[in-house]
């Protein structure tokens, strides 16, 4: 007969090996993933001349404290105009759920951006480099007002 200390090693090595094949298996038979990228941050790339992108959450929700708001859509429409240009309309509606409220845009600007120095998003070697700048309008609600916006963007 075993000890009480033998069958207790040998259900700790038995987890062990256990816990080992899991993880084994889960590196090993992990698959590429697709992923919603959020829509406040971008890159230094453009959509070619004559190109239309359009990144579409067709509905979310926000909560803050207690409130819950739908957000449905929320978009924004990229449209390359020239080389290393395109522009951007973006916005989101929002309605509040718990408390109710009328929906509002909110969000909104209309944006131009311009690839500064082509780099690996455009498959050149070295970082790509690019500005964006634009208009933010106010909220349908009148939360707030207009506004501007510069960035600087190094991908």
């Amino acid at each position: 007969m075993c000890s009480v200390r033998q069958r207790a090693a040998f259900r700790c090595r038995r987890w062990s090996v256990g816990l080992f094949a899991i993880i084994a298996s889960v590196l090993t038979l992990s698959m590429p993933a697709l992923a919603y990228r959020p829509f406040d941050g971008t890159d230094a790339a453009v959509a070619e001349p004559g190109e239309m992108e359009i990144e579409l959450q067709p509905a979310g929700a926000q909560r803050a404290s207690s409130q819950t708001t739908l957000i449905a859509p929320a978009t924004v429409i990229n449209y390359g105009f020239a080389k290393n240009w395109e522009a951007i309309l973006q916005g989101q509606l929002e309605t509040p759920l718990t408390a109710g409220g009328p929906t509002s845009l909110t969000q909104a600007g209309a944006f131009l951006k311009h690839v500064i120095v082509p780099g690996s998003l455009q498959d050149k070697p070295g970082p790509s480099v690019a500005t964006e700048f634009g208009i933010l309008f106010p909220d349908t609600i009148g939360n707030s007002g207009f506004g501007a916006s510069v960035a600087g963007i190094v991908s």
